[in-house]
């Protein structure tokens, strides 16, 4: 039978009733936040991330590891002949986790199919959606993985990545800029921010918590007060955040909104 991955568990009712009952395993992890370091197994790979998640307070490092290591021994275990399908949208959030993916089946003989789901699924058949095959890609995660982001300006996956470094003049992230944009005209609470920030991506990518998670790293910028968000101050932001973006030390460089290029501190 064959392994359906997808990128999170909304879309897995759907995806069962479209394959008659398959087997679905959601890709439950947020890889446009925190560390993926390079030089990691599966296996370490697995704790640093559990110990990132717990830090940002979605859930304990205990309850991470074990949902990780179910996923990634479900992956394993799939056998190496045996058919795979991959349910993913076409932004960043999905491309990061196909990424890691594909750094997994590498090698494999069994048939391999990408399903391109659409951003609004309202009406779409998903059993008619056409199954491309799908052959690995190994070269994005390990740029993805890289110190130098540099390596990610190579990978069209990673384009909208990059615009997450600090800019060179403002000291924010896209997003945070995003962020900071939404709340000029007045306080927003954590629902309508998200909506504001969601609003200005094409095709929107980002989930509730890393937002509000970078938010409430923009003070003395922004400033939660309760469940709403306001701006009480004004960029640049010095010094640049201390935190880790894939493999990258997002302190240590700066994206140059004008010329498009990385730039080292």
């Amino acid at each position: 039978m064959p392994l359906h991955l997808t990128n999170g568990d909304a879309v897995v009712p759907d995806i069962v009733d479209a394959t008659g009952g398959e087997d679905v395993l959601p890709w439950r992890d947020v890889l446009h936040d925190g560390p993926i370091p390079r030089d990691l197994g599966v296996g370490p790979l697995a704790r640093v991330r559990a110990a990132h998640l717990a830090a940002r307070g979605w859930t304990t490092e205990a309850q991470a590891l074990a949902e990780l290591r179910a996923r990634d021994g479900r992956l394993a275990a799939h056998p190496p002949d045996a058919e795979i399908v991959l349910w993913f949208e076409d932004d960043l959030y999905d491309w990061l986790q196909l990424a890691q993916i594909d750094a997994r089946l590498v090698g494999r003989p069994g048939p391999m199919w990408r399903v391109r789901l659409p951003h609004d699924r309202r009406g779409v058949d998903l059993a008619a959606l056409p199954r491309e095959p799908h052959e690995p890609r190994p070269e994005v995660f390990a740029a993805l993985r890289s110190p130098d982001p540099r390596a990610w300006l190579a990978h069209r996956e990673l384009a909208r990545l990059v615009e997450e470094l600090p800019e060179a003049t403002t000291g924010l992230g896209r997003l945070e800029r995003q962020i900071v944009d939404a709340l000029r005209d007045g306080p927003l609470d954590r629902r309508d921010l998200f909506v504001a920030v969601a609003a200005q991506e094409d095709p929107p990518w980002i989930s509730d918590w890393p937002l509000w998670a970078l938010a409430d790293e923009l003070a003395p910028i922004v400033e939660r007060r309760g469940a709403t968000y306001v701006v009480v101050g004004e960029p640049p932001r010095r010094p640049p955040p201390d935190r880790m973006l894939g493999g990258v030390h997002v302190a240590d460089w700066a994206f140059d909104a004008a010329s498009g290029s990385v730039l080292a501190r």
